[in-house]
């Protein structure tokens, strides 16, 4: 009875010991993907530590975001294997990252020139139409500027606690002469949640006068005050811009005020749209205003 009972123990620690070994084997593969100078690969393995329930791999997505020093120009370093893990680390949630992302935004939006775009844009802007992948809202893997870049660093901030380094870091970004990363500090505070930063993000709306950056502030705004007010209008008026990435942060900002009555307005717009992935992204929106979901 005694051997029955002592080969039961071993056949339940069994598994766990092989669990244990094969999660430890996988952590080894992502970081030597990580490593590769393939960029879809290393997404791939910032893709697999973002969703796997340890934070285990948290560390590994920081040294990859803060890339190699002494290899400045190796393929490690590009500012697309940046956004992603900026990206996953927001996800993640994890303090940890903070002081990171805050030495890293510091040290990369430095490079960033003052850019307040005329009508027309041009690749040499460093962010050009909604044509370009270069573009603030359309982008494509490899084509990531150090301005978006930044960008997704400062909305990382805005999803993780706020320490007074980060929050210090975005309300600096808010007046910053650069209007992508302005926009991206507004985003940064609506996922914040600090309606305390409210009077900053009025003020920074009427002294903006770059329609992409406007309307990110006036989403900001609109989604802390959460009321069916002007500034909620003037973001339906939004949907039927000119430009095709206003029309989108638009979509995205009724999204994220889940407000049922903006069902209508979405459907309307949507008959007439004609750019595919702002038309994809209306409808997404669309679908997650009428569906029964929790707020």
């Amino acid at each position: 009875m005694v051997r029955k009972i002592g080969w039961y123990f071993i056949f339940l620690l069994v598994p766990f010991s092989l669990s244990a070994e094969s999660e430890e084997r996988f952590f080894e593969i992502q970081r030597t993907r990580l490593s590769s100078s393939n960029l879809i690969e290393v997404r791939d393995a910032i893709d697999q530590l973002t969703f796997v329930k340890s934070n285990q791999g948290i560390r590994d997505i920081i040294s990859v975001m803060e890339g190699a020093p002494n290899f400045p120009t190796s393929p490690g370093n590009l500012p697309a294997v940046k956004f992603y893990a900026a990206k996953a680390l927001g996800i993640k949630g994890d303090k940890l990252a903070v002081p990171h992302l805050v030495k890293t935004y510091q040290k990369e939006s430095v490079n960033i020139a003052e850019h307040n775009p005329p009508k027309t844009r041009t690749w040499k802007d460093g962010v050009a139409d909604s044509r370009s992948l270069s573009s603030p809202y359309f982008y494509e893997d490899g084509e990531i500027p150090i301005t978006l870049t930044c960008g997704e660093i400062l909305r990382a901030l805005g999803s993780l606690p706020l320490t007074s380094e980060s929050e210090s870091t975005i309300k600096s970004a808010l007046i910053s002469p650069n209007f992508y990363l302005r926009s991206s500090a507004a985003d940064a505070i609506y996922l914040s949640r600090k309606k305390e930063a409210l009077p900053n993000l009025v003020e920074a709306l009427g002294k903006e006068s770059v329609p992409y950056a406007k309307i990110s502030i006036l989403s900001a705004v609109v989604g802390l005050e959460r009321l069916p007010n002007q500034n909620y209008k003037a973001v339906l008026e939004s949907l039927t811009d000119t430009d095709p990435e206003v029309r989108a942060k638009a979509s995205d900002a009724l999204r994220r005020l889940d407000f049922r009555i903006s069902a209508p307005y979405l459907e309307k717009v949507i008959q007439s749209e004609n750019d595919p992935k702002v038309l994809k992204q209306m409808k997404s929106d669309y679908q997650f205003l009428v569906s029964f979901h929790t707020p």
